[in-house]
């Protein structure tokens, strides 16, 4: 049911493939139940949206509220057997790097104005997401997923750190919005970064095009495959620079470049992705940059490795580290 929930999802958004409209068709003779769930599903999906949600979608949207903790997973899987059984048909899955499934059926009427699904990640976690439309996203440590599509644009809101490969639809764009900044794009490979309270939004674009815009001001920038984006939230700037994208999502396979890179910016990456807690004065290492690869290190190793080229001290009690700037 899997792969024939993900291709009637991309005939529905218009980006299936010849070979899976067959296998739709196929699967649709197998039995009535079949025939009807697919003539029901067109006529759902062909007619007017419902401006307010019924109880069912009230309650399908709280069960859409997804927190990926791979310390929860026996439990999780409890639960998403029990709902499995429940369900008649599947429109979206998700999958974490962990391992974690989880389908969401048709009966929570994804497609309604203003639902959402709605994925989390806490520190020291990362998930992969497949849309409806076969488009994948990485989310890094730390980060907020909203999906909301609709018929006419396929819209995302971010908090954190993804990256994106979007299935090229001309007719079905891709937006994805983060703090004021907005990013609309047909088909492409980009990573964008904006976390709670940074000064800066940064997009850094693999392939195809994209275009960031500000509500803030009437702007927008077209980036090209190679260049980096940072948009300055405070002074709504943009600056484009030429960089080794490749470096940009490194983080997906649990690496950390930096080239660089403030100390006191270092250390929140370092907590976002080890889960640890830094305890320091930021004062004394102001000035300080760091520039060096980290190459899925145990948090131990990391500090060992820094020290090489930055001299400091520190004290691991389990997640919390004390650490002060060392004598050269």
């Amino acid at each position: 049911m899997k792969d024939i929930a993900l291709k009637i999802a991309r005939i529905l958004v218009n980006v299936a493939s010849k070979q899976e409209i067959d296998a739709v068709s196929e699967w649709k003779k197998k039995s009535d139940s079949n025939t009807s769930f697919i003539n029901n599903l067109k006529i759902f999906w062909e007619g007017p949206v419902e401006q307010e949600a019924s109880n069912r979608l009230n309650s399908a949207r709280s069960r859409l509220l997804i927190r990926i903790n791979s310390n929860k997973k026996r439990y999780r899987n409890k639960l998403f057997t029990s709902y499995l059984t429940r369900i008649a048909a599947v429109i979206i899955f998700i999958v974490s790097i962990a391992g974690l499934s989880i389908y969401i059926a048709s009966e929570t009427n994804l497609f309604y104005r203003n639902n959402r699904v709605e994925i989390f990640t806490e520190a020291g976690q990362r998930s992969k997401i497949i849309l409806p439309d076969g488009s994948l996203v990485w989310l890094n440590a730390e980060t907020v997923f909203k999906y909301c599509p609709d018929k006419k644009e396929r819209r995302v809101n971010l908090s954190g750190e993804a990256y994106f490969e979007v299935s090229h639809s001309v007719d079905y764009p891709f937006v994805v919005e983060t703090g004021d900044a907005k990013i609309k794009v047909l088909g492409t490979k980009f990573n964008v970064s904006h976390f709670p309270g940074s000064e800066t939004t940064k997009a850094s674009l693999l392939s195809g095009e994209i275009e960031m815009s500000s509500d803030k001001i009437n702007k927008s920038v077209k980036l090209k495959p190679g260049e980096k984006l940072i948009y300055n939230v405070k002074e709504h700037t943009f600056r484009e620079i030429e960089t080794n994208v490749q470096n940009e999502i490194l983080w997906t396979k649990g690496i950390l470049v930096f080239e660089n890179e403030l100390f006191n910016d270092l250390i929140l990456k370092l907590e976002r992705y080890y889960a640890v807690k830094f305890i320091y004065n930021k004062d004394a290492f102001e000035n300080i940059h760091y520039t060096g690869t980290i190459d899925n290190l145990s948090v131990n190793k990391v500090l060992e490795f820094i020290n090489l080229t930055i001299p400091i001290n520190y004290e691991i009690n389990n997640k919390t580290i004390e650490l002060s700037l060392g004598k050269e």
